[in-house]
C-alpha cells in the first residue's frame, strides 16, 4: 500500500506531467494565515490583542474570528474603542486565529492579569498604551512584537526600542523554513532593572527612572532612555567634547554601506564636515542626549534613503555604543567590533544590559547597524509564503517558563510544539484539528527525526516523556518514537511504540517513563524507527517531573 508521502509526490508528479511546459510560481503570501497565540507566561489570565490596519490604510483591530474590524473616526480625541481582547486560557494553552485579510504596520499584544485600555483619534488614529506614569496603563504588565503580513511577506520583529518587558518568542512555517526568535531568557528582566539601578549609583544619571514597577512594586517593564520621564541633560557632555576634539586633528571615516559609499571628514569650527557629502541643511553639530538615545532629532535626523540618512544612522549608533574613541573607531562601523562597544563610563547602559542579557533584539534604532557581514541583532522572522505563525507570551517558542535553576533555553517542561522544531528529515506539517488548531507534524516514517534546540532540562531530571499522538496507519504498521539527546545517535531518554488508534487527527495523549536521565540544555530529537510506511502525527510533547 503507499504511504501517504507517496500520494502527495505522485500528485504533484501527474500535475506536473499534465502540461507541456511548466514553471514553479513565485511563492506569494496567503490571504489567510493561521496565527496560533500562546499563553506559557505561568498566569491563568492573559489577554491577546491584534491591531494595524488593513491594506486601505484604516486602523483596526483583528478578532478571535479572524475578522478585521475597522475602527470608529470619532469627533472627539481619545474615545475609548470596543473590547478587542482575545482571552487565553491558562498557562500552557493555546488558540489560533486565521488572519483572512493582510494587515499592515500591526503589533499582537499581550496583557497579564487586567486588559488593555485602547482609545482612538479622529483621523483616525489608534492611541496605543504609552510610556508616561499619566497613561491609564502605566502598571499594566502588557507587551507586544510587531508585525507586516501582506502579499509580499510575513515580517515579524521582537524589538527592545521602546521597553523591555514579558518575554515574547515566535515561530513559523512557510516557503522560507521554519525560523523562530527567542524570547528574553528568564530573569533578564530583572537583571536589566537592577544594572540600571547600580548604574545610577555610580553616575548618578536616572537611569532608576526607567525602571517601571506596580503597585506591588513588580517590576513590569523598562523603558528606553528615549523615553525617560527625567531628562538626562547634559549626560553626554563630556564624551562628545573628547570626540569633537579628537576628531578636528583625526578624519572620521563612516562607510554607508551597500551604493552610498564612504564619506571622510574632520571637525570645522562646531561642525563635523564630511568632503562630499550634502547635509541638506542640517549639519553634523554636537547632539544632545534625546537626539542621540532617539536617533532621529537635531544632527542625527535621518533625512531618509540617501547618503546623509545613511551616514547619520552610523554616526547615531557609534554615539550610542560609545565607539568613536576606541581602536579603529575612526573607521566606522567597520573598523570597530561588538566586543569593543559599551566600553566607555559614558555609553547607553540601557543598551548593554540589554545585550548583556538578551542574545537578539534592537536596543536603539539603528542597532542592526555593524561591520560589513557581520550577523544582525535583531529578532525577526520573515517568508513570502507562511503556512504557520506562532507568537507565544512566556519563555521559547514553544512556550513555558525556564523551570528553577535552568539555563534560560526552550524549558522541557513546556508543551513544546511539534512543528517548532530546528530542523528535521523526512517529515512534513499540516493543520490540525487538535485542541487549539495550529499545525502538526506528520508524514513520519522509518529514519525520519526531528531536532529541537536548546531544551533546558533545569537541575533535574524529568520522569516522564509525553506526547500528544494520533495514527491512521495500515493494519500491522507500527513503529517507535524516541527522545533522544544532542543527537540522532545519541543517548535514548524514553521510547514511545505506536500504531493506528482510529485516525490521523484523533489525538491522545501518550505518556512514557525516562530510561536515562537529563539535566540542563542539550539539542533534543525525536527519532522515529518502523518497518514500512508512515505511522503516526505528532502535535506535541513535554516532560514532567
Amino acid at each position: 500500500m503507499l504511504s501517504r508521502r507517496t500520494f502527495v509526490l505522485a500528485g504533484l508528479a501527474a500535475a506536473a506531467a499534465s502540461t507541456t511546459v511548466w514553471s514553479a510560481p513565485r511563492a506569494r503570501a496567503a490571504t489567510a494565515l493561521p496565527l496560533t497565540l500562546q499563553n506559557n507566561s505561568g498566569s491563568g489570565t492573559v489577554y491577546a490583542y491584534i491591531s494595524g490596519s488593513d491594506s486601505s490604510g484604516w486602523p483596526g483591530f483583528v478578532t478571535a474570528d479572524g475578522q478585521f474590524q475597522r475602527l470608529p473616526n470619532p469627533s472627539s480625541p481619545v474615545t475609548p474603542i470596543p473590547d478587542y481582547s482575545i482571552p487565553l486560557g491558562g498557562s500552557g494553552s493555546q488558540l489560533t486565529v486565521t488572519l483572512n485579510d493582510y494587515v499592515i504596520g500591526g503589533r499582537v499584544w499581550f496583557s497579564v492579569d487586567n486588559k488593555i485600555q485602547f482609545f482612538v483619534n479622529p483621523g483616525p488614529g489608534l492611541v496605543q498604551p504609552g510610556f508616561t506614569s499619566s497613561d491609564p496603563n502605566w502598571q499594566t504588565n502588557w507587551t507586544f512584537c510587531e508585525f507586516t503580513y501582506n502579499s509580499a511577506n510575513l515580517y515579524a520583529n521582537i524589538s527592545y526600542v521602546d521597553m523591555v518587558a514579558l518575554p515574547v518568542s515566535m515561530a513559523s512555517t512557510g516557503a522560507a523554513g521554519s525560523q523562530s526568535v527567542s524570547p528574553l531568557p528568564s530573569g533578564a528582566l530583572g537583571a536589566i532593572a537592577d544594572g540600571l539601578r547600580s548604574q545610577h549609583g555610580t553616575d548618578g544619571a536616572p537611569w532608576d527612572q526607567l525602571v517601571v514597577t506596580d503597585s506591588g512594586g513588580t517590576v513590569v517593564r523598562v523603558l528606553a532612555p528615549g523615553h525617560s520621564p527625567t531628562d538626562f541633560g547634559g549626560y553626554w557632555n563630556n564624551y562628545l567634547d573628547a570626540v569633537w576634539s579628537h576628531y578636528s586633528s583625526t578624519p572620521l571615516t563612516i562607510n554607508g554601506q551597500g551604493s552610498i559609499g564612504s564619506y571622510t571628514g574632520t571637525v570645522s569650527g562646531d561642525a563635523i564636515v564630511f568632503a562630499g557629502l550634502n547635509t541638506n541643511g542640517v549639519p553634523f553639530t554636537k547632539p544632545s542626549a534625546v537626539d542621540i538615545f532617539g536617533c532621529a532629532s537635531g544632527p542625527l535626523y535621518n533625512s531618509g534613503s540617501d547618503a546623509r540618512g545613511a551616514v547619520a544612522a552610523r554616526l547615531a549608533a557609534a554615539l550610542n555604543r560609545s565607539s568613536l574613541l576606541v581602536s579603529g573607531g575612526n573607521n566606522q562601523p567597520d573598523g570597530v567590533t561588538p566586543s569593543q562597544y559599551y566600553q566607555d563610563p559614558t555609553t547607553n547602559h540601557y543598551a548593554r544590559l540589554v545585550h548583556q542579557h538578551a542574545s537578539i533584539g534592537y536596543a536603539f534604532p539603528y542597532d542592526d547597524v555593524g561591520p560589513t557581514g557581520a550577523q544582525p541583532v535583531d529578532g525577526h522572522l520573515q517568508d513570502p509564503a507562511p503556512t504557520s505563525w506562532t507568537v507565544s507570551l512566556g519563555a521559547g517558542s514553544g512556550g513555558g517558563t525556564t523551570p528553577p535553576g535552568g539555563g534560560g533555553g526552550t524549558s522541557a517542561y513546556s508543551t513544546i510544539q511539534a512543528e517548532s522544531f530546528s530542523a528535521q528529515s523526512g517529515t512534513q506539517t499540516e493543520s490540525c484539528s487538535d485542541s487549539g488548531g495550529g499545525q502538526d507534524v506528520g508524514y513520519i516514517s522509518n529514519g525520519d527525526w526531528l531536532k529541537y534546540s536548546g531544551v533546558d532540562f533545569g537541575s533535574s531530571s524529568p520522569n516522564q516523556f509525553v506526547a500528544r499522538l494520533a495514527s491512521g496507519a495500515a493494519a500491522g504498521v507500527s513503529g517507535a518514537i524516541r527522545a533522544r539527546l544532542d543527537s540522532v545517535s545519541g543517548p535514548v531518554l524514553a521510547e514511545i511504540d505506536f500504531g493506528n488508534n482510529g485516525g490521523w487527527q484523533n489525538w491522545q495523549t501518550v505518556p512514557a517513563n525516562m530510561v536515562s536521565s537529563a539535566t540542563g540544555v542539550h539539542d533534543l530529537y525525536l527519532t522515529f524507527a518502523a518497518g514500512s510506511g508512515d505511522f503516526v502525527n505528532i502535535n506535541w510533547f513535554t516532560f514532567t517531573r
